[in-house]
């Protein structure tokens, strides 16, 4: 890049780093967790959102990566996934724990199991698909610029593109569905420990989703043309921000009907949940 792109890209970097430090610190303040087990929990959803979704992708659909740049790709950011909350829990006040409100009790994520692999399920195969594959099409692959950069040509029927992945790459289907129930598993820790309102949480895993994920695409590279770049950005930041918010929907509680989705005023209590019953603090 020119001095002038590398200074762009530079203050870039430095954007994005203040964006997942804002959201993070919004995290760890708002987390019934402390000290050590608050340390693991950001870490472990920081490198899932940060790196491990993307590379994974990456390495899905990039055949021709040398298996040394791969291994470099999943590694890059541990040292910041690691560093960053052992400074950040101790600096914000929650090495250790601070009130009595922090042992409250907590029903989020408590359901019988048959209801919680039914929504995995649910969410993972069938809405993670359809965002996955519709914000793909009408968004990403609607610009000139993406179809040149892949060197593909795209159907003008979205069902003719959708039927073209299923008989020609069912792998990726699957693959997807894979990742799909790999969002679900990094925000549990989120959505069951964060405090207040379930909106809150929410937020928390939507902003992880939308921003964390995919605010890397903002810095300017040589490698990926901005144009590209930013279509990318604009089309999992909306897909994944809309997938966040189902997923805490669906997630945070037992439901006892399909009318019962929809009642938000509605707290779980001990008498809903019998035999058979999953809690994520199991």
């Amino acid at each position: 890049m020119s001095p002038v792109e590398s200074t762009r890209s530079a203050l870039a970097l430095l954007g994005v780093c203040l964006i997942d430090t804002l959201i993070l610190t919004y995290f760890i303040l708002r987390s019934r967790l402390s000290g050590l087990r608050l340390m693991v929990v950001v870490t472990l959803v920081f490198y899932g959102v940060k790196t491990f979704t993307s590379m994974l992708e990456a390495w899905h659909f990039m055949a021709g990566i040398a298996s040394e740049e791969l291994s470099g790709m999943f590694l890059f950011t541990v040292p910041m996934v690691v560093i960053f909350p052992l400074v950040a829990v101790p600096l914000l006040g929650k090495a250790k724990k601070q009130t009595e409100a922090d042992e409250s009790p907590n029903t989020r994520l408590v359901m019988p199991i048959g209801q919680l692999i039914g929504k995995v399920l649910f969410l993972s195969v069938i809405v993670y698909t359809i965002l996955f594959w519709t914000f793909g099409y009408f968004v990403a692959l609607q610009n000139p610029d993406v179809t040149a950069f892949y060197d593909v040509t795209v159907p003008d029927s979205f069902f003719t593109y959708f039927g073209g992945v299923l008989t020609t790459i069912p792998l990726t289907l699957i693959f997807e569905f894979f990742r799909g129930a790999l969002w679900i598993s990094l925000v549990v820790p989120v959505i069951r420990t964060t405090k207040g309102r379930v909106w809150e949480a929410g937020l928390v895993v939507a902003l992880l989703f939308s921003l964390v994920q995919n605010n890397v695409h903002l810095i300017p590279n040589p490698i990926m043309p901005a144009s590209v770049a930013m279509s990318h950005f604009i089309e999992t930041a909306s897909s994944n921000f809309i997938y966040a918010v189902i997923i805490t929907w669906l997630m945070h509680r037992n439901h006892s009907s399909l009318r019962d989705l929809f009642r938000f005023d509605r707290a779980a209590k001990p008498a809903d949940f019998g035999r058979g019953t999953f809690s994520a603090s199991q």
